[in-house]
């Protein structure tokens, strides 16, 4: 009887425990994922994935969480780690601020312009411990490279086309400090405004270095990324 009780027992823990590792999956899938079956990879490695595999990436966020809802229509935000950055695209805000460090999974896609990035919902978002913001990276406005693209970057050059709007989007001009042209894509959202970026005018940028249409552009995050120096007359 002794020995069947303690067999019982053991059993009986046995049933216990699995139970509470089974809620803990169910509870905590970002942790156990994370930690366990799908392992953490690089930026820069899950962009050599197929689109529709599944990754755990983690980073700092460099572009706060509806930042660019104007231009994605998305609550998503922008993480980088050292190796490059990417856009997430997530329907519910999940509340990000810049220099917050982030673990996530999600689903490598694309959107219908071609911009890779990664799909995640808000419980799949894991907020670590301390911050990090990383510094930009000073670029001439015509060497930005593949490389960077998805990074802070840093740019000082000369208003060369004037501001187009495109409605309710955003609105775009070019700058150049005698290297090369870049575009400079604003999203209505971001709050930056429009008013004195005129011709002539020197500026200083700051943002995250893109690609459209086989063009190199930088995409600032806030009015404190738009600097004008030495402010022109109308």
């Amino acid at each position: 009887m002794h020995k069947s009780r303690i067999f019982l027992n053991w059993q009986r823990n046995v049933v216990l425990s699995a139970l509470a590792i089974t809620v803990f999956i169910f509870t905590n899938p970002t942790t156990y994922f994370a930690q366990g079956k799908l392992s953490v990879v690089s930026i820069a490695d899950a962009k050599k994935l197929p689109l529709g595999k599944e990754v755990t990436v983690e980073g700092s966020v460099t572009v706060a969480s509806g930042t660019f809802r104007s231009s994605f229509s998305d609550e998503g935000f922008q993480v980088q780690d050292k190796t490059g950055g990417m856009y997430i695209t997530i329907k519910n805000d999940p509340h990000l601020i810049v220099g917050q460090r982030v673990r996530f999974t999600g689903k490598l896609t694309e959107t219908r312009l071609k911009f890779q990035i990664i799909e995640t919902v808000e419980s799949s978002v894991q907020v670590l411990s301390g911050t990090y913001l990383p510094k930009p990276i000073p670029v001439g406005t015509g060497k930005i490279t593949e490389p960077i693209i998805g990074k802070l970057i840093k740019l000082l050059g000369v208003v060369t086309r004037a501001v187009y709007e495109i409605a309710p989007y955003g609105f775009r001009f070019s700058v150049d400090d005698g290297t090369g042209e870049t575009i400079v894509y604003v999203s209505t959202s971001t709050g930056i405004s429009q008013k004195d970026i005129i011709l002539g005018q020197k500026i200083e940028l700051i943002g995250v270095a893109g690609e459209f249409n086989q063009r190199y552009q930088i995409y600032p995050r806030s009015p404190a990324d738009v600097k004008l120096i030495g402010k022109r007359e109308r």
